[in-house]
């Protein structure tokens, strides 16, 4: 599980085509003692990582979670608008724009409201562990993550 999960809910989702979620940032978030401390805001990198986060889960539910791993290599354009205090809530939209391959490029978009928060477009590779075939660590890892998409997100998938 990653300790920093920065999707609450997925609002839309047409698996490989696009997706929609949601992020509420609340007052209680541990790095918000640092950042800062008297202008609580969410990190950029933290609103970066919510883009990442919904491309690779748009990534994966486009092709049945198949890929055990799905690998940022890029992130082109990126574009910081507005901040996002505690009890604002991101609404963030990704894309996809092309496949080359294992290589797919996603537009991923935050906004809160009609700002837009962050910005970019992201490369990502989905890609197999260097592990023995025997080991079985590609189908490990393969339920694992769909395992956890239906523990985070229920059954979003069949309701589209």
């Amino acid at each position: 599980m990653m300790k920093y999960r920065q999707l609450d809910k997925i609002t839309s989702l047409v698996p490989g085509k696009s997706l929609v979620a949601e992020r509420t940032l609340r007052a209680d978030e541990e790095y918000l003692l640092d950042h800062f401390p008297r202008f609580p805001v969410m990190p950029g990198v933290m609103m970066l990582e919510a883009l990442h986060q919904a491309a690779i889960w748009l990534i994966r539910t486009g092709d049945g979670f198949q890929s055990p791993l799905v690998l940022l290599r890029e992130a082109k354009g990126v574009k910081f608008g507005d901040f996002l205090v505690p009890g604002e809530t991101l609404t963030i939209t990704a894309e996809m724009l092309k496949e080359d391959g294992n290589r797919t490029t996603v537009k991923a978009t935050a906004r809160k409201g009609d700002r837009v928060t962050v910005t970019a477009r992201l490369v990502l590779e989905k890609c197999h562990s260097d592990d023995p075939e025997r080991l079985g660590t590609n189908e490990d890892i393969r339920k694992q993550t769909e395992t956890q998409f239906r523990e985070l997100f229920g059954d979003v998938t069949l309701s589209v």
